[in-house]
């Protein structure tokens, strides 16, 4: 079982995930960091559950969610396992409105890829009766190298890319790190490749925040690039108004 409790660890809800109207982060684009065999390793994963299941599945529209119960991470790497700071007194349990967290958590004992399935269960209101309904979240993975592909990956200028809320409805925030100071170029596209929005700027060295808020965008995907010394990271992000 790769779900559990502990009170030694805390994670800290993300407050700027609290204007998204739902989502698990980090998204399927960003995931989760990439960790080091033999050396302890932790990421948080926030949550913020939607009212409707309609968001989360179309042929539930219109029936309310009490409650999402976390129930397994499959696929985590050897050492590591998912730390539930449950909303309520029922094991990694999470409620509507409100961001919750977990932790992932551990010293890896193997390198690889780990894809990963999150498997909750949410509990639905339907007709006046609360129902069990089981889905699965897939299309995330961890990677653990050893200290030498860990070595390498520090000369890459550009990493941990994401923006902040996702989904949005009026603004977001493109975040990106960089190991050095270097210009970078950041574009907003369509999904058909047309670009809706260009900046130019000066990167630091570490966390760097771009707010992005093009009014007039329609609710739906749109991809957005970021180019900074020979690299380029391109991620998705949804506006939903």
């Amino acid at each position: 079982m790769a779900v559990g409790m502990a009170g030694f660890s805390q994670c800290i809800p993300n407050p700027l995930y609290a204007d998204s109207v739902y989502g698990v982060w980090p998204d399927t684009t960003e995931n989760f960091i990439s960790g080091t065999v033999a050396v302890f390793y932790s990421d948080t994963l926030q949550v913020l559950v939607p009212e409707d299941a309609g968001l989360v599945d179309p042929a539930f529209s219109g029936f309310a969610i009490d409650s999402i119960a976390l129930t397994q991470i499959t696929g985590l790497p050897p050492g590591v396992a998912n730390i539930c700071n449950s909303q309520t007194s029922a094991p990694c349990t999470y409620l509507t409105g409100q961001v919750g967290c977990g932790l992932l958590e551990g010293t890896p004992t193997q390198t690889g890829t780990f894809n990963l399935a999150i498997q909750v269960v949410g509990y639905v209101q339907i007709f006046g009766m609360t129902q069990a309904i089981p889905m699965e979240f897939a299309g995330y993975s961890i990677t653990i190298a050893d200290a030498a592909g860990v070595a390498e990956a520090a000369q890459a200028p550009l990493g941990k890319v994401q923006n902040v809320p996702n989904p949005f409805a009026e603004r977001t925030t493109i975040e990106f790190s960089l190991s050095k100071a270097v210009p970078v170029k950041v574009k907003v596209f369509n999904l058909v490749g047309e670009e809706l929005w260009a900046r130019s700027i000066q990167g630091k060295a570490g966390v760097n925040r771009l707010p992005f808020g093009k009014e007039g965008l329609e609710s739906g995907i749109y991809l957005y690039r970021v180019e900074a010394a020979g690299t380029t990271w391109t991620g998705r992000m949804m506006v939903n108004r």
